[in-house]
């Protein structure tokens, strides 16, 4: 199907015998879909949306790793792609050589982390792993000063290219560079995975079968339209490949060819790395192209009620400003309707950061706050401006997940709502945290680390509760009393 695509036409195309050639394997590819007009208006998108209509019978198949792999490829014609692509990419695929065995979940380790792992977060398992404070310590790894010259010496050599990709989509040009840098260390370290087999392995035996078995269609259909060989297609462990890291969905969906040259290479062309970034940050991101920037460390007014934080609290950026929350190394906050949330992510006694739109849209390539701190760190150190001036608690314990479950029992068994155990500490588990402080006399920031954790099973770790309410002498300039629920 490449002679649909204007940009992607082979050379020669026009040639009668290539052109009836090219008409008989569309003609063939359309009945194998049941249908459709592909040549008319739709593209690669199309055809995979309409893919993913198909892929339910080959995520709830329950069978052997070769039943799984028949039925990608019976669901794979039906979407069109060729039988010859389907073989070359699945066909001497077995548990031997993709090791689906060592996937077995009896072991305690949850796939849902090992996927996180490999998706650019795998500096945050090594945080949490440490029981040290995760988005601190995650900074320390990801964003070190080698980092932080090659995105200023990066910034410098692509400048040209920045400056137009900055022109065409409005996400700024140090952003960009800092997501190149966390993805893929500007380029350095793009995986040597092969894809079509991790996402088989991945679709056939983790707790997202859905998610991976659609992208392994989709990366099926990127070999299929020629966009990239599967002999070239490495990424992750998880999947994600190129420079840019896009999961196959992504690279259907928002990779963009602005070199010009009829290909969409995020594997080698910086241009094609960089704008795809910007396009997909632009259309799946939401960025706020007139705030421009994703965080800013901020000093709390003592009026402020801290109950009023937490990262899912989102107010207008105009109602901070009202409230007297400004910028720690004096400027102003930016003037907009737009929603911005004020978040403690080490509790009352540490920095305290405005997140803006553009962190949420940061988040939506990955949805870690832990990896949206990373980006948007490096992103401003880039620029030479910012630090984080205020310092981060010592002896600021980070729960582990099963602790995490475990607080989230309690906290429903003690009426503060009613909590999913699942050791995720998501919006409804934040807030059943701040009801907790508050009605304690702690401060209520939300931050649940092993002092809280002690403190809500009656106990009292050394040196006393890091967060609790002593007054508002007790915690310096961020901290009010705690309001009462």
């Amino acid at each position: 199907m490449l002679f649909l695509h204007r940009a992607h036409r082979p050379a020669g195309w026009w040639r009668p015998a290539r052109n009836l050639a090219l008409l008989s394997v569309a003609g063939g590819m359309l009945a194998a879909c049941g249908g459709g007009n592909w040549g008319s208006g739709k593209d690669a998108s199309a055809q995979y949306r309409a893919c993913l209509n198909k892929v339910s019978a080959l995520y709830r198949y329950s069978g052997s790793f070769d039943g799984y792999l028949r039925k990608a490829k019976k669901i794979g014609r039906r979407c069109g792609i060729r039988s010859s692509t389907l073989h070359a990419g699945l066909g001497r695929l077995n548990n031997r050589n993709v090791g689906v065995s060592d996937y077995a979940e009896a072991d305690g380790i949850e796939l849902r982390e090992q996927i996180a792992d490999a998706t650019g977060a795998d500096g945050v398992l090594l945080a949490r792993r440490r029981g040290g404070n995760a988005v601190r310590d995650y900074l320390d790894y990801r964003v070190t000063p080698d980092l932080v010259r090659k995105g200023r010496s990066m910034r410098k050599r692509y400048r040209r290219l920045l400056r137009q990709i900055e022109r065409r989509y409005r996400v700024p040009a140090h952003y960009l560079v800092a997501f190149w840098g966390i993805e893929s260390r500007y380029g350095a370290v793009t995986g040597r995975h092969r894809v079509v087999p991790t996402l088989a392995k991945l679709g056939y035996r983790s707790n997202r079968r859905r998610f991976f078995s659609s992208e392994l269609l989709g990366a099926l259909m990127i070999a299929d339209r020629g966009f990239a060989r599967l002999s070239r297609m490495y990424g992750s462990a998880a999947g994600a490949m190129g420079q840019t890291q896009f999961m196959p969905s992504a690279y259907i969906y928002y990779a963009v060819d602005h070199n010009g040259d009829g290909r969409r290479d995020i594997w080698r062309s910086k241009a094609d790395v960089l704008a795809s970034m910007a396009n997909y940050n632009i259309k799946r991101g939401g960025w706020d192209t007139r705030i421009n920037s994703a965080i800013y460390e901020v000093r709390l007014p003592r009026r402020l009620r801290v109950s009023r934080t937490g990262f899912y609290n989102q107010r207008p950026l105009n109602y901070w400003r009202r409230a007297g929350v400004r910028r720690i190394d004096g400027g102003a906050l930016p003037r907009s309707r737009e929603t911005a949330s004020v978040f403690l992510p080490a509790g009352c006694r540490g920095p305290a950061f405005l997140l803006t739109r553009n962190f949420r849209a940061i988040m939506r390539y990955n949805n870690l706050i832990e990896y949206a701190f990373a980006v948007a760190v490096l992103a401003e150190k880039i620029e030479n401006r910012f630090r984080i001036r205020k310092a981060w608690p010592r002896h600021d314990y980070a729960l582990s997940k099963s602790e995490r479950a475990d607080l989230q029992r309690r906290l429903t068994r003690m009426g503060y709502g009613r909590l999913r155990a699942d050791g995720i500490l998501g919006m409804n588990s934040r807030r059943a945290i701040q009801r907790y402080q508050a009605r304690k006399g702690l401060c209520p920031s939300g931050h649940a680390n092993t002092r809280l954790y002690n403190h809500v099973r009656g106990r009292r770790s050394g040196g006393g509760y890091a967060d609790s309410s002593g007054g508002p002498q007790a915690f310096g300039p961020v901290v009010e009393r705690a309001e009462a629920q």
